[in-house]
């Protein structure tokens, strides 16, 4: 096994652990949860199955160009600056984006919901460990394996590159057409959805990007920094 392999499958495992913490945390404090969905994917079925498909999503990951989780040539003030600045980015905007629609707040009245972030001090290990499994649905394995079957496979090694970034781009709309569209289609908050909408579309991108440039924890550490700022920071000042 390389051991930029080896290295990266180490960095997954910590971070499986992690949420394994969470899990553990949560079946003190249950009832933190704003809706069943997002309990269930804390559910130990599902953690075992994230650990799954994403070690294999780390093994077609170096099997198809991407970096290292970390070490090697990049540096680790390379891999975590330029996604810290993205998330904060990002994150501010959406704040921003809340502040001029009222976003949150319709969305909340839509689903008969207080507020669509978990409260204070849950959301603290709760966001980190959501921002993992976003990363393993949307990309670790997703964007690893089609780019393994399309341009490996079918194309025999051809145009890798320009696969890829047709991946990043169909694949960072999944998360906003599945959470966006319908605020878009049906009001009321049309605007406020359709701008955030593009925002997440957005947020992927960049991860898919970071994901190919620095490697997948990098890719993770840009949604941590917005989820710290937008579903954290933001409704613990009030906002939201």
């Amino acid at each position: 096994m390389r051991q930029s392999l080896r290295v990266s499958l180490w960095v997954y495992a910590g971070l499986m652990a992690y949420l394994v913490f969470v899990k553990v945390v949560l079946t003190v404090f249950p009832a933190v949860f704003r809706s069943p969905a997002q309990a269930k994917v804390f559910a130990w079925p599902a953690i075992a199955i994230f650990a799954a498909i994403g070690s294999l999503g780390v093994f077609l990951a170096d099997r198809t160009g991407f970096p290292a989780a970390w070490g090697g040539e990049v540096s680790a003030r390379r891999r975590l600056f330029a996604p810290t600045v993205w998330g904060i980015a990002l994150g501010v905007l959406a704040i921003l984006t809340d502040l001029a629609t009222g976003w949150t707040q319709i969305a909340g009245q839509k689903m008969h919901l207080p507020s669509i972030h978990i409260a204070w001090p849950a959301s603290l290990p709760i966001y980190p460990g959501g921002a993992i499994i976003v990363e393993v649905i949307y990309r670790l394995f997703l964007i690893p394996a089609l780019l393994w079957l399309v341009s490996s496979l079918i194309l025999r090694g051809q145009a890798q590159d320009r696969v890829f970034w047709v991946l990043a781009v169909v694949t960072s709309l999944l998360e906003p057409l599945s959470q966006d569209l319908g605020g878009i289609l049906h009001g009321p908050g049309q605007v406020g959805s359709a701008v955030v909408f593009v925002e997440d579309f957005a947020l992927n991108f960049v991860q898919a990007s970071t994901f190919r440039r620095l490697g997948f924890l990098s890719a993770i550490w840009v949604r941590v920094i917005f989820y710290l700022f937008w579903h954290v920071a933001w409704p613990a000042l009030g906002g939201g």
